[in-house]
């Protein structure tokens, strides 16, 4: 290996993973770490699409691969296409040599963001491999394969990235489509309060996340066949009435949702619910948001949503259903 303060050269190879083209090589930690790059989703542009590192998950690692005798399967990389004027692959004497800009890091991690993360002055040398000149959107399903059952990562996380990669999302997976838009529309009341497994700056205003939302829909659509009759469109339309009506009669838990199970599990798989029994009950009528409002509003003097209220005690689907009951018998629906 080769180094100076404009490039790094990596001896190694060139062969086929499957049916991506990819080097393989062995460096320093210190090097791989230098010259690469983890691109964490951001939640407020929606730029990246990993989760944030977790330290301690590093050091960890950091304190295995130091011991005697320790070793672990290769790096993933990407080479991205874009970055191409930074990186360039050689022919040489052995086979080829990986030429790494020294100022602008070039190498995506794709499976190797924990393990890599507190290796920055470690001169333990590791094996890798580099997927050479992937798009993004290739980068990032090849990333969900590897990772979408790794413990740790967010069920949320990889259902935004599964989102990115169907062409037809609305038609394919509604729930997921409609999700999305419920998080990602400026009208909407969950407007980024739905979290996708990525860093925010407004975190801890999130109310709940993209996987619970989406079962809630999914639910929703089991229980009336919504969309056999109906588009995604009016789907949507539909939901933005409704919990605009539900933000509105609730307003205080709405707000302080950290003391409030309204947007939890039971409140959010509950209130989904009832609105499946609303819909059904009244098939005939116009479903607009002060309709909502005005079956809804009797709720509020006859429950409590606090953590210590009248769904306290409920957990899981079954709670969710107790809870659905409860609201249908007050509401005499």
């Amino acid at each position: 290996m080769k180094s100076d303060s404009a490039f790094t050269e990596i001896e190694g190879i060139v062969g086929r993973c499957g049916r991506r083209n990819a080097f393989l090589g062995f460096a320093p930690a210190y090097i791989l770490y230098a010259t690469s790059f983890a691109d964490v989703l951001d939640e407020d542009t929606g730029a990246g699409y990993q989760r944030p590192r977790d330290r301690s998950h590093s050091m960890n690692f950091k304190h295995y691969i130091s011991q005697p005798d320790s070793s672990t399967i290769p790096l993933t990389f990407n080479l991205r296409k874009d970055l191409k004027k930074h990186w360039c692959i050689l022919p040489s004497n052995r086979n080829a040599t990986l030429r790494l800009s020294r100022t602008v890091p070039c190498l995506a991690q794709v499976d190797c963001q924990h393990r890599l993360g507190e290796l920055q002055d470690e001169d333990i040398p590791l094996a890798f491999m580099a997927f050479i000149g992937l798009d993004l959107r290739s980068e990032m399903a090849m990333f969900t394969i590897i990772n979408s059952k790794a413990r740790g990562l967010s069920s949320s996380l990889t259902d935004y990235h599964r989102s990115n990669l169907i062409d037809d999302l609305a038609a394919e997976v509604p729930e997921l489509f409609i999700a999305r838009r419920l998080n990602e529309d400026p009208k909407s009341p969950w407007f980024r309060l739905i979290r996708y497994g990525g860093k925010s700056t407004s975190g801890l205003k999130r109310k709940t996340s993209l996987r619970m939302m989406q079962k809630a829909i999914r639910r929703f659509l089991n229980q009336t066949r919504y969309l056999q009759t109906h588009e995604p469109a009016s789907l949507l339309t539909l939901l933005l009435d409704y919990w605009h009506s539900v933000a509105n009669v609730f307003d205080g838990e709405w707000r302080n949702h950290r003391s409030s199970l309204i947007t939890k599990g039971v409140g959010l798989y509950a209130l989904t619910q009832l609105l499946g029994t609303v819909v059904a009950k009244f098939k005939d009528r116009e479903l607009t948001e002060a309709f909502f409002a005005d079956v809804l509003t009797p709720l509020k003097t006859q429950l409590d949503w606090g953590t210590h209220g009248t769904f306290s005690n409920a957990g899981g689907h079954k709670g969710a259903n107790e809870a659905h009951a409860t609201l249908k018998r007050l509401l005499k629906l």
